[in-house]
């Protein structure tokens, strides 16, 4: 039951929030992100997380083309 309610809270208000719809990051990504970061840089990290998902995501398609 918690696993359903921390995966409702963030696919619709966590992730719109603060990493935007205008990602294209799987929520499964985002969430790894958002944990992440929370769990290395403590509050800061929530923001830092899924932009430090992003830009690798984006160096690593950049990479594999």
């Amino acid at each position: 039951m918690w696993g359903f309610v921390v995966v409702a809270v963030a696919e619709h208000f966590v992730r719109p929030v603060l990493i935007g719809n205008s990602t294209r990051l799987p929520f499964l990504l985002v969430l790894f992100g958002i944990l992440g970061g929370a769990t290395t840089f403590g509050l800061i990290g929530i923001f830092i997380g899924p932009a430090l998902m992003t830009v690798l995501m984006v160096l690593w398609n950049n990479w594999a083309q």
